[in-house]
């Protein structure tokens, strides 16, 4: 096989905090996000669930959220496929939208993506339930470390708030992106990707306070007919970042240089709609305080016990990091 860099040099001992665990999606159309997991993606959930006192205020506070007409649910996948979960939060009430069109160039939360060998399939699972693709399937080509070019496949959907939802087929001489159920043939997502104009800071962001390794870091020129709808012979810079010791999980940092197009919401995070918030597991949440404050970053929410709907009752602290997005890290 040849080198990967989804096959790790270290070891989960070495990760202070582990891969990515939760994403949050904020939307005003609960329809089309539960049908669009659960039927394309075959995930499993908890249903919606509306919380009530006394959470309500904590949670409302937590996530900028006003009244008690908002719901959440968590969409998940069990046995082999499990991965990344996906904490849906569905709101009526008018709020910024992070990317206010379908453009590859906008800052913010981009992309959740998903393993599955088959894309030609699951396009028409996908448009059979009336969500459509950018462009269909997109082959690719790339460099692997040793200089060995190979080819992957993906396809892109669009989702409610102009985000983007992925599928993504790798070579069989690598591991898939995330790991798959063999009857349903596809997994829970393996990562989420936003975009940045900083990517530098981030990177910074990624290693010191989290202690994430940077296993790739490259710029390459975008081709014909890009499936995130950005023109030929723009320059992205692509970057993936991994816990210690994991092959899936992972988060995409990607900037477009000159070409960057800033978000006009006045936040990345909750309560603006779209991708708002990557969730990560540790064990030693002083340490990533510590750092934190020793990379001055901004805490926005102070460690406190919040009784989650879905992670339980786990002491929790809310980052901004360089770019504006939060980052929330909870103790297990």
């Amino acid at each position: 096989m040849s080198e990967d860099i989804f096959q790790p040099q270290s070891s989960p001992d070495d990760a202070l905090v582990e891969q990515l665990h939760t994403i949050t999606y904020l939307t005003a159309d609960k329809a089309t996000v539960e049908q669009a997991l659960r039927t394309g993606y075959k995930l499993d959930w908890t249903g919606w669930k509306k919380p009530k006192a006394p959470e309500l205020d904590q949670l409302n506070s937590y996530f900028g959220l006003v009244g008690t007409d908002w719901e959440m649910a968590s969409f998940y996948a069990v046995g082999t496929g499990r991965n990344v979960g996906i904490r849906v939060i569905y709101s009526p009430e008018p709020a910024d939208i992070v990317r206010d069109e379908y453009d590859g160039f906008l800052t913010g939360g981009a992309t959740i993506s998903f393993p599955k060998p088959d894309l030609y399939d699951h396009e028409k699972l996908m448009d059979s339930i009336g969500i459509k693709s950018t462009i269909g399937v997109k082959e690719m080509e790339f460099q692997s470390p040793t200089g060995e070019v190979y080819v992957s496949a993906e396809i892109v959907y669009f989702a409610p708030e102009n985000i983007y939802l992925m599928a993504v087929k790798r070579p069989e001489i690598f591991v898939p992106v995330g790991p798959m159920d063999p009857d349903t043939e596809i997994g829970g997502a393996a990562y989420s990707a936003r975009c940045v104009e900083n990517a530098d800071q981030v990177i910074n962001f990624m290693h010191d306070v989290l202690g994430y390794e940077i296993r790739r870091d490259v710029e390459f020129e975008i081709g014909e007919k890009s499936a995130l709808l950005m023109p030929q012979g723009a320059k992205e810079r692509f970057i993936q970042a991994f816990a210690p010791g994991s092959c899936t999980g992972y988060c995409v940092i990607m900037d477009h240089g000159d070409n960057n197009r800033p978000s006009t919401a006045s936040s990345f995070g909750p309560p603006s709609r779209g991708i708002v918030m990557w969730s990560f597991r540790t064990k030693n949440l002083d340490e990533v305080i510590r750092r934190a404050n020793s990379c001055d970053t901004r805490i926005l929410k102070a460690p406190q016990f919040l009784d989650s709907p879905f992670l339980g009752s786990k002491r929790v602290v809310v980052l901004e990091d360089p770019s504006g997005f939060h980052i929330e890290v909870f103790e297990d």
